[in-house]
């Protein structure tokens, strides 16, 4: 078995279970003690999970942002689904934001269908990914990269984006409910507003694993996007409240 899946096992087991002793994790992995060590420590490292007493515990996601490897592997299908939804908002010649979200990630292949674009963005896979578009002009902010994030963050990519406007924003968030959206990083949430504040319209792109939480730090009242695109219906409150607020809804 690859590490990926074997990563991705790991963490499917303890979604389950929470808390599990490393032998019973072993034997329900079918590794052995070494790999399985290695494995775990992996995950320790990127803040999934948390060793102690011959036990790993399953990291709480709240107020948590996980490295974009594994971000850009969670809900992948979800996320496919809701950029093709989301290109029918792009046109020739537009300007455009992206954060460094894997879900507005998802929306690069669709933009080589797309005519002289200009694109700002914080992120620096999506910044690599773009590359390779000759009908794209690419600007990416500077700024701190921060660790495993993929995300160029603090004063000089704020001051950066000072220099753009925008027609749309494309954001992704921690989650979202009837109340706001919220983030899980105030670093996050400065560019991502920054990013609101400077584009025509928002639009927010959020799978369904995400909506109806909620995380300590609020990114913006829910009549700060334009619309928002998911896979699946909302619950009724929040379907009500973006009703209320004039935001457009596409799942």
């Amino acid at each position: 078995m690859y590490k990926n899946d074997r990563l991705n096992l790991i963490l499917d087991i303890l979604k389950r279970r929470k808390t599990i002793s490393m032998q019973e994790l072993q034997a329900l992995t079918f590794s052995s003690n070494s790999t399985l060590r290695r494995d775990v420590i992996t995950l320790e490292q990127d803040n999934k999970v948390i060793r102690k007493y011959g036990q790993v515990e399953l990291v709480k996601s709240k107020n948590v942002e996980f490295p974009y490897q594994f971000r850009n592997q969670e809900h992948e299908t979800e996320k496919i689904a809701i950029a093709n939804m989301a290109t029918d908002f792009i046109g020739d010649n537009m300007a455009l934001f992206l954060d460094s979200s894997s879900s507005v990630s998802k929306l690069i292949p669709y933009l080589e269908q797309k005519r002289n674009l200009i694109v700002v963005t914080n992120g620096l896979f999506t910044a690599v990914a773009l590359n390779q578009y000759s009908n794209v002009k690419t600007f990416l902010t500077g700024g701190r990269l921060r660790t495993g994030s993929g995300s160029v963050l603090g004063g000089f990519a704020l001051d950066y984006l000072n220099k753009f406007t925008a027609d749309i924003a494309f954001i992704s968030c921690s989650s979202v409910d009837g109340e706001g959206i919220y983030m899980s990083s105030a670093e996050q949430s400065n560019i991502k507003q920054k990013m609101q504040n400077s584009a025509k319209q928002t639009i927010l792109l959020c799978d369904s694993s995400k909506v109806g939480h909620r995380n300590y730090y609020k990114l913006c009242e829910l009549s700060g996007i334009s619309a928002l695109i998911t896979d699946k219906e909302p619950g009724a409150d929040l379907v009500a409240q973006l009703k209320a607020n004039d935001v457009e809804l596409l799942y």
